[in-house]
C-alpha cells in the first residue's frame, strides 16, 4: 500500500467495484445520490467497512433535501465533506 492515502470516487458504482478496489485504495468516497439514496448508501457503506476500507461522505451540487440526509448519516463515516459551498463562487453579476 501505497504512503499516501488512496480515495476512490466516481471509480466505483457497484458491490463488484468496492470489491474490485479493495487491495489497491485506503477508503472510498460516498455520495447519496451516486448510489441512488440511503439504502443502497448504507449497504455500500457496510460492505466498505467490512473490508476495512475507510470512508468518506461528500456531495454534488445536490437538492437540499439530500444534503439534509447527508448531514443526518455523516458521523457513519471517517471523513465528511459536505460543505459544498467552498466549491461555489459568486459573481459579480
Amino acid at each position: 500500500m501505497t504512503k499516501y492515502p488512496v480515495f476512490w470516487d466516481e471509480s466505483f458504482k457497484t458491490l463488484q467495484d468496492i470489491i474490485r478496489l479493495k487491495d489497491i485504495s485506503t477508503g472510498l468516497v460516498f455520495e447519496i445520490t451516486k448510489f441512488g439514496g440511503l439504502l443502497k448508501t448504507s449497504e455500500y457503506l457496510k460492505v466498505a467497512e467490512s473490508l476495512g476500507l475507510e470512508t468518506m461522505i461528500s456531495s454534488r451540487i445536490e437538492h437540499p433535501i439530500t444534503l439534509n440526509w447527508a448531514k443526518k448519516i455523516k458521523e457513519s463515516f471517517n471523513y465528511i465533506d459536505l460543505n459544498y459551498e467552498h466549491y461555489i463562487e459568486k459573481t459579480s453579476k
